[in-house]
């Protein structure tokens, strides 16, 4: 599915742009605004650099590097780096001088110019190394081991990636040694050195592993640590609990001895009166009774005393043991209401988790019937055999519905169809008599899923209307659709971008020639094992528009033997998977076709739907909705 991203989009203008544009055929594909831009740049670089401030004419010419680069213009993007570097060396900046060679390789590796994207990448090499700075030396080998292996040079490639993963080790870069043993992974499986590629391959899982591990420990610890907090607050309440009990039974302990003191006090009160009464028999009854009367008072007093420290020591524990008992309440109380929280809560979430699981199990009806109605609209696969009978249409959605979808129809004069026993061909009133041709689709809608297939409805009714009011011509087909989505979207006047990719085809003349209009999307025809590649405008259909009309460029094959053509989206394309979780990519896709070219193309179907469950495995889900629709053309031979 086409993604609406800075980076995505400047990958797509880089990929599909050609590399010979002269800078006045720039002028006139792009918008004023940069066409503006790059004048202005390119004026102050020359005011700065005659006035010798390289530093800032280094500046302006890397910015218009950068622009032909974005733009997928990559011989005046590498012109522009290299007067860029010119400018660096005279202000005697290394670090830019590396930064640029490398861009320059980058360009060239996308080009698939190994040769000069090596040379650029060992320059940059060079340079880090003169730098003596260890990061960027393994960063700058591990880019040459990459193209050296993409050039099929696998054992220079492994004797880089050593180097390469003796200063990743050194520098104990983790995600550093990871890319060195993918890459030598898979270095020495083409070497043939099976022992050492299965060795690399372990290293390359066990180093995953641990930093994965490392993630994982990270998040255990912090889970830890909220346990343990959780932990400590609970602790500190019970031991607050316990030191309130503590002192209750130490102050009732005290009560206690207390009293059995006052007893053992009135005890010896009591001797002492009866020794005393004993003694004072020989004296004179007076003395005997005003010692008793001192005696009683003492005792008395003390009493009172000792009677008064027991109730005041009572009320203080009494205090104590309130307080003590009120604290403990209270916690009780919080710790009641917490609990009528927490039960509250996982009813509540009980409650939500079935109203979601309801909604869920309505919006799950709801797509599965909207799948049910954009199948019936797809059409019949009937029409398609009964015009090519060497075909197929490999069609996974990601999700329930999807966002891509295909279309084809027959169409001719009312005059050419009559007796033609087909009623779902169009008939075109403003053709030639005799005149009749069939158009193929294969379109790719902004997102995926739900909002996708509304994208797809409104697609596949627009191409409906433009074909039935005589539009045949793909470019203009293209055209016509780009200005319906903009006008229905509001495109003009609201921050809306959605659209769609597509690449269409229509055949005429019995087979003869082949018309091919694409909107981001290219072509593939294969004849007598002979690939070829034909890219889509670079403009999408619907999105921003800058320019004053989007025009796209119409190409026409003649077909003078048996040809295989193929239209797809970049789902297959762009899925991730094999061993080191890499696209499936172009390049690979290109090869796959040329492989199987030769089978029929139910079988070609048949190898493409293995390939591909084979290529995600169970480690990865499909990203994306697959089309990809391929037709064998026999000139003379195709029954419109």
């Amino acid at each position: 599915m086409r993604i609406c991203g800075t980076t995505f989009t400047t990958f797509l203008l880089l990929f599909f742009l050609g590399t010979s544009q002269l800078f006045g055929q720039f002028q006139q594909e792009l918008p004023e605004n940069l066409v503006k831009e790059l004048d202005e740049h390119l004026t102050q670089a020359k005011s700065l650099e005659t006035s010798g401030d390289f530093n800032q004419a280094a500046f302006h010419t890397n910015r218009i590097a950068n622009i032909y680069w974005l733009n997928g213009f990559p011989a005046k993007a590498v012109e522009f780096f290299e007067k860029t570097i010119e400018l660096n060396k005279k202000i005697g900046n290394l670090n830019a001088q590396r930064t640029l060679y490398n861009n320059i390789g980058m360009v060239y590796i996308d080009e698939e110019d190994y040769p000069k994207s090596l040379d650029n990448f060992q320059k940059s090499l060079a340079i880090a190394r003169q730098m003596n700075r260890k990061p960027d030396i393994a960063s700058a080998l591990i880019n040459v081991a990459n193209v050296q292996s993409e050039w099929g040079k696998h054992s220079d490639a492994a004797t880089t990636l050593e180097e390469a993963h003796t200063l990743a080790r050194e520098l104990n870069d983790e995600r550093m040694l990871r890319n060195c043993y993918s890459l030598l992974t898979d270095v020495y499986e083409k070497l043939g050195d099976k022992e050492k590629s299965a060795e690399y391959f372990s290293l390359f899982t066990a180093i995953s592993q641990k930093i994965q591990r490392e993630q994982i420990r990270q998040r255990d610890i912090q889970a830890q640590q909220m346990v343990e907090k959780a932990k400590s607050e609970v602790s500190e309440i019970e031991q607050m609990r316990q030191a309130t009990e503590e002192e209750l039974l130490d102050k009732q302990r005290a009560l206690k001895e207390t009293e059995e003191s006052l007893v053992q006090v009135e005890e010896i009160s009591r001797e002492r009166e009866m020794q005393i009464d004993l003694l004072s028999k020989e004296k004179e009854l007076q003395d005997a009774i005003i010692k008793n009367q001192k005696l009683v008072r003492n005792v008395f007093i003390f009493i009172i005393f000792v009677v008064m420290c027991f109730a005041a020591l009572f009320l203080y524990n009494l205090n104590v043991k309130k307080k003590a008992n009120d604290k403990l309440q209270k916690q009780n109380k919080e710790i009641a209401e917490q609990k009528d929280l927490i039960e509250q809560v996982n009813q509540d979430l009980g409650l939500a988790f079935n109203r979601i699981e309801k909604q869920n199990r309505d919006i799950t009806s709801s797509i599965n019937y909207a799948q049910r109605i954009q199948e019936a609209l797809l059409p019949n696969p009937a029409t398609l055999s009964s015009i090519f009978p060497d075909s197929m249409v490999y069609f996974q959605p990601r999700d329930i519905v999807s966002g891509d979808f295909y279309w084809y129809t027959g169409y001719g004069s009312p005059k050419a169809l009559a007796d033609d026993p087909r009623e779902n061909f169009i008939k075109i009133p403003s053709l030639a008599n005799s005149e009749k041709g069939f158009l193929i689709s294969a379109v790719d809608c902004t997102g995926h899923g739900v909002p996708g297939a509304f994208m797809s409805m409104i697609g596949f009714n627009l191409l409906e209307t433009i074909t039935r009011n005589g539009t045949i011509i793909p470019n203009q087909t293209l055209r016509k659709l780009h200005n319906a989505i903009r006008y229905l979207l509001k495109q003009e006047t609201t921050d809306n971008r959605d659209g769609m990719d597509m690449a269409l085809c229509a055949i005429t003349d019995g087979g003869r020639k082949v018309h091919f209009a694409g909107a981001k999307n290219p072509l593939i025809s294969i004849c007598d094992g002979e690939l070829t590649y034909i890219r889509g405008d670079v403009y999408p259909i619907g999105g921003l528009q800058k320019e004053g009309e989007r025009e796209f460029a119409v190409h026409t094959i003649n077909v003078e033997k048996p040809t295989s053509f193929y239209i797809f989206s970049d789902g297959y394309t762009d899925q991730f998977g094999g061993q080191h979780g890499k696209k499936f990519g172009t390049r690979t896709f290109k090869q796959l076709l040329l492989e199987i070219n030769h089978l029929p193309m139910q079988e070609q179907l048949t190898v493409l739907k293995e390939k591909m469950a084979s290529w995600m495995g169970k480690e990865h889900k499909q990203i994306d909705d697959i089309i990809v629709i391929g037709f064998r053309v026999i000139p003379g031979e195709v029954d419109l």
